[in-house]
């Protein structure tokens, strides 16, 4: 019975044996027998359980008392698993309510990198397995120069907890940059506007971090990719294609210095 009650005391650290069996993943049922003593694993199964509680199978084979000794608190790898079952259960628990506003935006908000431009740039949100993510490109095009068009391309998470939607991305390309973004639900039964704030770092030698207002336009589920892509650059901000009703929105960078 050691083995299972090994399993039980370790299954103890997360909040149920549901999550555990998500994040291995492995079949509930089977997981039950060996929590009872039923069955134990063996091959691929026992190396499984190891990799996903950070133990060898040496320590997990071991009597309980002597488990006990040789196992007093979470191991990083267990610590790190943790934190990211609790992610993907926020995220399933979201996915529902983040039905509307899956499709494509326009993003809008003072470049980190050329503070005095608003950037515009291309998001969409999508829902894949119960969980709802997204792409954001940005297109930077120097016109003056007619230098080469740069692209980034940033993957992330989005989760809706207490009226509030969190982003999470990572620039995928040089993986160099992660940006958390905040925004305002629409509480309206057709999204347009969303605002909120973005935090990142400038493209710049300095690498600063810094905080700017943002509003996300929402464009629908199917749209001229292309066409729209090519309107993502940098602007002046008394150009025509930032509408007025954006511009008000986005506090200039000074502004948002403290």
């Amino acid at each position: 019975m050691s083995l299972s009650d090994n399993l039980r005391y370790l299954c103890s650290e997360y909040s149920s044996i549901a999550e555990v069996c998500r994040c291995i993943p492995f079949n509930r049922q089977q997981f039950n027998r060996y929590l009872s003593g039923e069955n134990r694993p063996r091959g691929q199964n026992i190396r499984r359980l190891c990799e996903f509680f950070g133990i060898t199978e040496t320590v997990l084979l071991m009597p309980h008392e002597q488990f006990l000794q040789n196992y007093k608190r979470k191991s990083p790898a267990v610590e790190f698993n943790s934190v990211l079952s609790s992610f993907q259960t926020f995220s399933q628990q979201s996915s529902p309510q983040l039905e509307k506003y899956l499709g494509y935006y326009f993003q809008y908000y003072y470049s980190m990198s050329s503070p005095r431009h608003i950037l515009k740039g291309l998001v969409r949100l999508e829902e894949k397995e119960n969980i709802v993510c997204y792409e954001r490109i940005e297109r930077l095009e120097e016109t003056l120069h007619r230098k080469p068009v740069n692209y980034c391309l940033y993957k992330g998470l989005a989760i809706l907890r207490n009226d509030r939607l969190f982003l999470l991305d990572y620039e995928s390309v040089t993986g160099n940059e992660i940006v958390e973004t905040i925004l305002y639900p629409s509480f309206k039964h057709r999204v347009d506007l969303l605002e909120g704030t973005m935090l990142g770092v400038s493209a710049t030698r300095k690498r600063e971090p810094m905080v700017r207002s943002v509003v996300w336009e929402y464009l629908g589920k199917k749209i001229p990719f292309r066409k729209s892509l090519k309107s993502c650059r940098l602007y002046q901000p008394d150009s025509s294609e930032i509408p007025a009703g954006i511009l008000q929105k986005l506090e200039t960078p000074e502004s948002t210095q403290h």
